[in-house]
């Protein structure tokens, strides 16, 4: 037996209706809390990095410490 909702609607299928509209934002925000999360492992990664290393690819230690001291939010390809 189905139970009935005040309006006589199916109360699973609302639920089930809002779990559905809620799985997209959930998602995102996953996906954009591992994204923090990847950036902050990257800059402290970089910033263990030798100074030969860096020459290596390009960078100075200037460039590491300015990198490093970003806040974890500050997603360079999100400009």
């Amino acid at each position: 037996m189905e139970r009935q909702g005040i309006e006589g609607r199916d109360v699973g299928h609302g639920v089930r209706d809002a779990l559905h509209r809620l799985r997209q934002p959930v998602r995102a925000a996953i996906t954009q809390l591992q994204r923090w999360r990847q950036l902050s492992r990257d800059r402290t990664e970089l910033s263990r990095l030798s100074d030969e290393r860096l020459r290596d690819i390009g960078l100075s230690r200037a460039d590491v410490l300015r990198e490093s001291a970003r806040p974890f939010w500050d997603d360079p390809f999100k400009r």
